[in-house]
């Protein structure tokens, strides 16, 4: 067993951004260094960033941003204290199994580049016809990274002119653990 306990939970509600949902972040204290893990679950994970040199490894778990570092876990887009604990425990249980696996995991020490908002539009068909629900593409891409809206309320993107940026795009979601139901439209 890797990690044995939390030492410290604490939640708190980060700052407002006009717009969002109020979410919950959890910062926990941790009873054990769990960087030795790292390559194994950036091998098993989709859209993982790992960081070797300042020793994190990033992820989205359930629509939860993940941030592990050699003692401590941040998780955020919580609802409350109690779904707090719960992840966490889940988490434990992810990072332990993991851990005891390690001899059948080939680990990964690849770093994926975070996606960003303007590599999404570029992607986008850049029409501002507000199908979905946006202003303009940009303000889409914003929330897409954000993963405020889903990729399939962009109606245009799954018309047939636009197959090859929309597989790019879809290609890019999925590598990155952005949950997508695109390839039904394909």
């Amino acid at each position: 067993m890797l990690l044995k306990e939390f030492l410290k939970i604490e939640t708190f509600f980060p700052p407002c951004h006009p717009g969002e949902i109020e979410t919950v972040t959890a910062v926990a204290e941790l009873s054990d260094d769990i960087s030795a893990v790292f390559p194994y679950l950036n091998a098993i994970l989709k859209g993982t960033i790992y960081d070797q040199t300042h020793q994190t490894l990033n992820f989205k778990l359930g629509g939860r941003g993940i941030t592990l570092h050699p003692k401590r876990v941040i998780v955020t887009r919580l609802e409350n204290q109690e779904e707090a604990e719960k992840v966490l425990e889940r988490l434990k249980d992810l990072i332990n199994r993991t851990y005891e696996r390690r001899g059948e995991i080939e680990p990964s020490y690849k770093s994926r580049a975070k996606l960003t908002v303007i590599t999404l539009y570029k992607l986008l068909p850049k029409t501002n016809c507000r199908e979905c629900g946006e202003s303009t593409c940009m303000a889409f891409a914003t929330k897409l990274v954000n993963e405020s809206v889903k990729i399939e309320q962009c109606r245009p993107l799954f018309r047939e002119e636009h197959r090859e940026q929309r597989e790019q795009l879809l290609k890019m979601l999925d590598e990155a653990g952005y949950a997508t139901e695109g390839e039904l439209h394909a």
